[in-house]
């Protein structure tokens, strides 16, 4: 059916979405035309389904129009923020709520995503959003007899209430520090919990204030945004990812096909670097890599290969990113930590990722001061490659193999691996730079892969062109 398609005025202009749409209010008649106008802008096809899908199975709760009315008109803008597969994730938690005996609060969660999406703007922070709320009124939603459930949760409606509020302050992680602790503290006391999360009482205000810190990614989003079109001429979404969930491994900035994923909230370093400025040197720091890395594959590299070549890589991009940019050497340095020499004791724990700290401290750092001969060789054979020009991924990854094979000790395999100064904050987890191929044994199949790298890192230096 024609999205442009309209027939008389008396008559609905989508037909087709209407029948799609199992509801049976009257009220319905007057709103849908004007709730698909902006579905049909906001949404594909398929996304459109699951809208009117969703809308149906929230028809069927039992809770007259306005719930249903609700959905219509947020989950388009909602999809936008986070997401089209989140049209079927509303109706569903819908759904679920409907099913316990909080079903008074299923207009104010409804009423809350708007400004949940619009802060959080990722499915993955979304997702944590739906999980934290879940999880607070299984715990607060009380029973009799302790099997099954009848007292609804007191506070439920209040928190949800307060949602934008709450979101404009702290981060994902503090929120869910915020929740946990009136859960602990007030959980058989149902005013106390009321006046906890409509943010009445003052233990809520001081926790709120307690988890008030860092830099907010939606703060300083549009900042951002400026920062990488002037300065890289960068285009890219950025995607906020939440932190604080003890996820393993613990989650990295990255780029991909959907955008720049950065945490949604950074703390101002140790030694005093601004939540702005380590967003500032996380993006500059992707940004090169889009700008003059390329690709390889990945297996015809061991992985304690794979991890010395993403670290020379992120010295080599650095090193042209403070070249365009010198005022970014005082920055990268100040994240670099400078890992003591002999601090790993090579007998008994896995020194791998400490020598490549050290390595790549020494890369940026030409006058440090090291006594490490192989550091002390390896700093000086990648300033003398990045001396005739840019280099290449592939002298980078020449370069690594031989540290590498020169360096390794039976103790690397060690699973006490040593990890004190060896997290440099602002680089990326590198998955960009490798080609997966799946075991085979068709030599055409690697010929053609490498003949398509060699054809785009001949294109490469054109994508994207910098100001």
């Amino acid at each position: 059916m024609s999205k442009d398609a309209i027939v008389s005025v008396d008559e609905c202009r989508y037909p087709a979405y209407r029948t799609t749409l199992k509801c049976n209010f009257p009220q319905l008649e007057d709103v849908f035309d004007d709730c698909m106008d902006e579905a049909v802008k906001s949404l594909s096809e398929d996304g459109i389904q699951a809208y009117l899908e969703g809308a149906s199975l929230v028809c069927m709760i039992g809770r007259g129009f306005e719930p249903v009315l609700v959905y219509l008109e947020e989950v388009p803008q909602i999809c936008r923020y986070v997401g089209e597969q989140t049209a079927e994730q509303i109706a569903q938690s819908v759904w679920k709520i409907s099913r316990t005996p909080n079903g008074v609060s299923i207009l104010p969660f409804l009423q809350a995503l708007p400004s949940a999406a619009r802060r959080l703007q990722s499915k993955q922070s979304f997702d944590h959003f739906i999980e934290i709320v879940f999880d607070f009124m299984e715990a607060t939603t009380g029973s009799i007899h302790g099997f099954h459930t009848t007292i609804p949760s007191p506070a439920l409606t209040d928190l949800l209430d307060n949602t934008a509020v709450l979101l404009s302050q702290i981060s994902l992680e503090g929120l869910k520090n915020w929740v946990d602790y009136g859960v602990r503290y007030y959980l058989n006391h149902p005013e106390r919990q009321k006046d906890y999360f409509s943010l009445q009482s003052a233990d809520s205000k001081a926790v709120l204030q307690r988890e008030r810190h860092g830099t907010l990614f939606t703060d300083n989003q549009r900042r951002l945004d400026m920062y990488l079109k002037s300065l890289w001429n960068e285009k890219q979404q950025l995607v906020p990812y939440p932190t604080g969930f003890d996820e393993e491994p613990r989650p990295q900035p990255y780029f991909d096909a959907m955008g720049m994923r950065i945490p949604d909230v950074l703390d101002d370093s140790d030694n005093g670097v601004s939540g702005l400025d380590c967003y500032r040197a996380t993006l500059a720091h992707m940004s090169a890599h889009r700008r003059w890395s390329g690709k390889i594959i990945v297996d015809n590299y061991s992985p304690f290969q794979r991890i010395g070549i993403e670290c020379l890589e992120d010295c080599r991009v650095d090193t042209l990113a403070t070249r365009r940019y010198p005022g970014l050497y005082k920055l990268f340095m100040a994240l670099h930590p400078q890992p003591v020499d002999d601090a790993c004791d090579q007998e008994n724990e896995s020194c791998i990722r400490h020598r490549l700290t050290m390595l790549s401290y020494a890369c940026m750092n030409p006058w440090h001061r090291y006594k490490n001969k192989d550091i002390i060789e390896f700093a000086e054979r990648f300033h003398a490659l990045m001396r005739k020009g840019e280099s290449s991924l592939k002298e980078m990854a020449m370069l690594a193999v031989s540290f590498i094979a020169r360096t390794r000790r039976q103790s690397d395999q060690s699973p006490n691996m040593y990890f004190t100064d060896t997290e440099i904050a602002h680089r990326d987890d590198n998955r960009h730079l490798w080609i997966y191929i799946e075991e085979s044994d068709d030599e055409e199949m690697f010929k053609r892969e490498e003949q398509k790298l060699i054809d785009d890192e001949a294109n490469h230096t054109s994508t994207p062109t910098l100001p």
